[in-house]
């Protein structure tokens, strides 16, 4: 067990990896002083008193960097920017994130298996952790998606695998996380706010590779998928007996064919039709391929696979069909935040499309969008604050209209779609112009349509499942 006991450890932020993280280190002994740049009023008040009452300390109104320099140990959560501890690392005071705090806070090892990736890793967690639950494994699952690392460690309750998504954020910080299995799923240019270029955002997301135990197994795109960020990948590992290769070029580790995928977890393979898998799009199937193999070494059963395969349903926000009125479809893809993803959206779904995209700019350039607007949206309605940049970078593809919120943009749709169009929400932007979430916009997207659609547009039978 980690010994912290009377170290005056620093946790900047008070967000859900920041409560977890303190409240961790209150309990391994630690002198806990939390860093927030809310005031204290603002802070979610149970956890700020059940915490006051265990000694913790809070500094509110801003970071203050006497306290971090004064500290034996800091702590910091994913969002706050590197600049802030900084000048405490210079100094060689240890700079861990909440995940690197609980991996080494285990009481004893457990099995990890680790995702990352620009894009896909909140679903392919789920969809691991949906076949080892069904091959009969008690499976924690978490991360960077849902539940904090340490709230496993403070919960005492015993897992036979830990599931993990992880985030370039989180990976800045790490030095001893070592997962067993470990998937970047790609790498395409993303939080440019916060990264100078992609070369660097690459290099958090490989610090997921850098530790792997024991006989540790990495899983990265091959060159062959176009899109991925394999070229680069490639480059680095080519040659490393404990890094493999997942796409559609024959004898990969997971290989992706039409109507069907293989495995080759060791000598044998396995082949696993993809006849009833419910999610639409190419990279869906991908990823549900990469789960399966992840879980297939860490000891599912190729029975759990082929259930699950059937079962898995998917999360809202993420390419949700929302449902079919007078003909037009309508899709909830407001986790898109970046262009990658939108245009896995744009790949994945039957044209013609009317696009709602923008929000707020996180620095990457729209361009790559151009060929697919131009062959598949017949029109694209830009909105929020990105909205101007979008229509600059993307003018010329097709038909576009520019208006200044959601509410406004399903209006604009419902009165230019006719039957056979799809209506996506799919952004390509952050959703923090106009809303504190990726899931609020998604909520609000949704609530629009199932008021208004239905008023506006005949409504028409259509199957369960949308691809």
């Amino acid at each position: 067990m980690l010994d912290l006991r009377g170290a005056k450890t620093v946790v900047l932020g008070f967000g859900r990896s920041g409560r977890a993280a303190a409240r961790l280190l209150a309990v391994l002994g630690a002198r806990v002083v939390v860093s927030e740049t809310r005031r204290a009023e603002d802070l979610p008040p149970g956890d700020y008193y059940a915490l006051q009452e265990r000694g913790v300390r809070f500094e509110t109104g801003g970071h203050r960097q006497e306290t971090l320099l004064a500290a034996d140990l800091v702590v910091t959560s994913p969002g706050v920017p590197p600049e802030v501890w900084a000048q405490a690392r210079k100094k060689g005071i240890p700079v861990w994130g909440e995940l690197e705090l609980a991996f080494r806070a285990l009481r004893k090892p457990v099995p990890i298996l680790a995702v990352t990736g620009t894009n896909g890793k909140t679903t392919t967690t789920a969809m691991i952790s949906d076949i080892l639950r069904l091959s009969g494994f008690k499976v924690f699952t978490g991360g960077n998606y849902g539940v904090p690392l340490s709230e496993y460690v403070l919960s005492g309750e015993p897992a036979e695998r830990l599931v993990l998504e992880v985030s370039s954020f989180q990976l800045e910080t790490v030095e001893r996380f070592a997962p067993t299995v470990a998937a970047v799923l790609n790498l395409t240019p993303d939080h440019l706010e916060r990264y100078s270029d992609l070369q660097e955002y690459a290099r958090a997301k490989l610090r997921l590779l850098e530790n792997l135990s024991g006989e540790g197994l990495g899983l990265i795109p091959h060159p062959d998928l176009p899109g991925a960020g394999g070229d680069l990948l490639w480059r680095e590992f080519r040659g490393s007996q404990r890094i493999l290769f997942f796409g559609r070029a024959p004898g990969l580790a997971v290989e992706v064919r039409q109507g069907e995928f293989v495995l080759r977890p060791g000598e044998k393979e396995e082949t696993y039709s993809l006849s009833g898998f419910r999610l639409c799009g190419e990279h869906n199937r991908l990823n549900f391929a990469v789960a399966a193999f992840m879980a297939r070494v860490s000891g599912a059963e190729p029975g759990a696979i082929r259930k699950a395969l059937r079962s898995f349903v998917g999360f809202p926000h993420r390419l949700e069909y929302i449902g079919n009125f007078g003909g037009v479809y309508f899709v909830n893809d407001s986790k898109a935040t970046n262009v990658d993803a939108t245009l896995r959206a744009l790949e994945s779904l039957p044209a013609p499309i009317i696009l709602l995209a923008g929000g707020q700019h996180k620095g990457a350039s729209y361009r790559p969008l151009f060929q697919a607007v131009r062959s598949r949206v017949r029109i694209l309605i830009l909105m929020g604050a990105s909205r101007f940049l979008m229509a600059e970078e993307l003018a010329g593809a097709t038909e576009t209209h520019l208006v200044e919120n959601l509410p406004e943009a399903l209006a604009l749709a419902l009165r230019l779609a006719r039957p056979g169009d799809t209506v996506l929400l799919s952004p390509a932007a952050a959703s923090f112009d106009q809303f504190s979430s990726y899931e609020e916009r998604g909520e609000v997207f949704r609530d629009l349509v199932l008021s208004y659609a239905p008023k506006v547009l005949a409504p028409e039978e259509r199957p369960e499942v949308y691809h």
